[in-house]
């Protein structure tokens, strides 16, 4: 609680199709006097030093790097999406993951992202311009609308689930004066259909990752159980080794006072052929 009443930091995460990030460190300290040091836990990641509004920066208009919390870089890391691969993005918008899934993907391939807002998906293809990344598709429609088209199409797919958002209530402070218990079941009902929506999509032998920017099991720990019950063909697929290791039960836990992000949790499940 008390992590989360503090200031966050300004974290980017550096555009690796175009620059290192040491380059990107470098250009900051020469035309913007922002200092700045890599993140702990993210190897595409920076920690800005006071820099003020980052859009007027001529690296950020050219597309050098975009404003994303470490934890949230790790969710992407998490999916392991390849180059050539086929991966889909529910609840895309407005781009960050999108965009950060396209870079690891070396703009290879095809990389959908869905939305139910159509105005919002405007902002994940703007904010693929900027980044000089050509493989995202925008969908508009529903998690389950958008399934029903493409069953088993997916080599990856990543279910960045609507949530409480309590896990970055240092970004978004008023969310404590607007959430209450009843929100968790009402979320959970929304997450378990987006989340079954995704495993349809996934094909035999395909990846998927459940993640939320928030720490209440009604939201992650309960979604998933219930999603395994339901499912014997899926498994938790946690990977060997990663930044922040992984609990016993497969599960990823961000943790402000912790590891200096924000709250963030998520699962890699595996789809068995």
């Amino acid at each position: 609680m008390a992590a989360l009443d503090e200031r966050p930091p300004v974290t980017v995460r550096v555009n690796l199709l175009k620059c290192s990030r040491a380059t990107l460190a470098v250009r900051l300290a020469e035309e913007e006097d922002v200092a700045s040091q890599p993140t702990a836990y993210a190897p595409d990641g920076l920690i800005l030093d006071h820099p003020g509004q980052l859009s007027r920066f001529k690296s950020f208009r050219e597309g050098w790097f975009t404003p994303q919390d470490e934890a949230s870089m790790l969710v992407g890391r998490l999916l392991g999406p390849k180059p050539g691969e086929s991966v889909a993005d529910l609840c895309a918008a407005p781009g960050t993951k999108t965009t950060h899934l396209a870079q690891l993907m070396n703009d290879s391939g095809h990389l959908v992202a869905v939305d139910p807002h159509a105005a919002r998906l405007k902002l994940v293809a703007r904010a693929a311009a900027r980044l000089g990344i050509r493989i995202v598709e925008t969908r508009a429609g529903s998690a389950e609308l958008v399934a029903a088209k493409e069953k088993e199409r997916f080599d990856r797919v990543l279910v960045d689930a609507p949530c409480s958002n309590l896990g970055v209530l240092r970004r978004n402070p008023d969310a404590k004066w607007r959430r209450d218990e009843a929100d968790l079941l009402r979320l959970q009902a929304r997450q378990r259909a987006i989340l079954e929506a995704g495993a349809s999509m996934t094909r035999p032998g395909g990846v998927l990752v459940y993640a939320t920017c928030s720490l209440e099991a009604e939201e992650n720990e309960a979604v998933v159980e219930h999603f395994l019950a339901l499912h014997p063909e899926w498994a938790l697929d946690p990977p060997d080794a990663f930044p922040i290791p992984l609990d016993p039960q497969g599960m990823l836990r961000c943790l402000p006072h912790r590891h200096g992000t924000d709250g963030f949790t998520a699962f890699r499940l595996w789809r068995q052929k």
